[in-house]
C-alpha cells in the first residue's frame, strides 16, 4: 500500500468537505455506482466521490522505485440530479431541475471544486494537497449524463495527472518537514474533517524505528547487499575469511580492511566450488593504531621517503 497515495487522496475529500455546493457529500473510493447514488438517495445530491487510479513509476534506474518520478491519476466524480439552492458571494442561486440547469449546477461544482482543491489560500487541507503533490502534468475531464424513467442526472468525471512526494523505504525515519507529519498536525486541527483513522496510520509511521545508515541507503538505491559492499557501505559477510588487521566500526557501519577474500560475492568458481583465480584483493589501506586520544596515529608500515 501506498502511503502518500491513500494521503493524498483523503486530503483532497477533506479540502473538499463543505467548500463546494455538495456539502459533506464527499465520499473516498465510493463503489457504489454513481447514477444510483444520484438516483436512489434524495439526500445526496450534488454528490463528489474521489478515488486513485493509475499510478505508474517512470524513470526508474535499476530498483530504485522509491525515488522515481511518478504519474498518479486523482480521480473525481461530480454529479448533479436535483434543483440547488446555494451561495455565490452575496447572492443566493437557485437552479433548477432542468437539463440546462443541471449542466450549470455542474459547472458551478466543477468551479468550486478546483478552487477548493488548488484556488483555496486559507484552506490548510489545499496548503497540504499541494505539498503531496510536486507538479500536475494534466486534467483529463469528460462529461456523463442520464435520462431514465424521469430520473435526470448529469456527471462530470475530472482525472488529475500529477507527481507525488515519494514514500518513505522500510527503516527511513520520517523527515520533520514531510507532509505525513503535517497531516497528523491538521487532521487534529480539523476534526470536522474526520480524518483521525488516517492520523493514527501516520503516527505509528513516524514513531517507527530507524535502520542503520547503510540500510537506508540500501533501501532507497534497491540494491544487493554486495553491491553496498563494494563500494564500502554496508558491514562485510560473516563467511568473509579476512587477512590484517582492520578497523571495524564500532557503530555497525563498514569496516576498514587491509586484505580480504571474495567469497560472498558471485565470482566464477571451479566443480567443486573453489574460486577461480586469485581469490584475494588488497584495498591498498594500511592498518591505522592510534596511539593516544588525541589525532596523531602510528603506522604499522614503514614510509620511504
Amino acid at each position: 500500500m501506498s502511503i502518500v497515495r491513500m494521503l493524498t487522496r483523503l486530503t483532497a475529500v477533506a479540502a473538499l468537505r463543505g467548500a463546494t455546493w455538495a456539502d459533506d457529500r464527499v465520499f473516498d473510493s465510493d463503489n457504489t455506482p454513481l447514477s444510483q447514488a444520484l438516483t436512489l438517495n434524495e439526500a445526496a445530491k450534488p454528490y463528489i466521490v474521489i478515488y486513485t487510479d493509475a499510478d505508474n513509476r517512470v524513470e526508474v534506474g535499476g530498483h530504485d522505485i522509491y525515488a522515481a518520478r511518478r504519474e498518479l491519476t486523482l480521480v473525481l466524480e461530480l454529479g448533479v440530479a436535483s434543483k440547488i439552492t446555494g451561495a455565490t458571494g452575496d447572492a443566493t442561486l437557485q437552479i433548477p431541475q432542468t437539463d440546462e440547469g443541471m449542466e450549470i449546477a455542474l459547472d458551478m461544482v466543477e468551479d468550486q471544486t478546483i478552487a477548493a482543491l488548488l484556488g483555496d489560500p486559507k484552506s490548510d487541507w489545499a496548503e497540504l494537497l499541494k505539498r503531496f503533490i510536486l507538479r500536475i502534468d494534466r486534467m483529463n475531464g469528460q462529461r456523463g449524463a442520464s435520462a431514465d424513467r424521469d430520473r435526470r442526472w448529469a456527471a462530470r468525471q475530472l482525472g488529475i495527472v500529477c507527481d507525488i512526494c515519494s514514500d518513505m523505504p522500510p527503516g527511513v525515519p520520517v523527515p520533520d518537514d514531510h507532509p505525513i507529519r503535517k497531516f497528523i498536525e491538521v487532521a487534529n486541527d480539523h476534526p470536522e474533517a474526520h480524518m483521525e483513522h488516517a492520523a493514527e496510520i501516520c503516527e505509528a509511521l513516524v514513531s517507527r524505528g530507524a535502520a542503520p545508515q547503510w540500510e537506508q541507503v540500501q533501501a532507497w538505491l534497491g540494491v544487493r547487499r554486495v553491491g553496498l559492499r563494494a563500494i564500502g557501505l554496508a558491514p562485510l559477510s560473516s563467511e568473509l575469511s579476512l587477512r590484517g588487521d582492520d578497523l571495524t566500526d564500532e557503530r555497525g557501519e563498514a569496516p576498514i580492511l587491509s586484505d580480504l577474500t571474495l567469497d560472498d560475492i558471485d565470482m566464477p568458481k571451479d566443480e567443486e566450488g573453489g574460486l577461480l583465480g586469485d581469490d584475494t584483493v588488497s584495498t591498498g589501506v594500511g592498518s591505522l593504531k592510534t596511539k593516544d586520544k588525541k589525532d596523531k596515529v602510528v603506522a604499522d608500515a614503514e614510509v620511504e621517503d
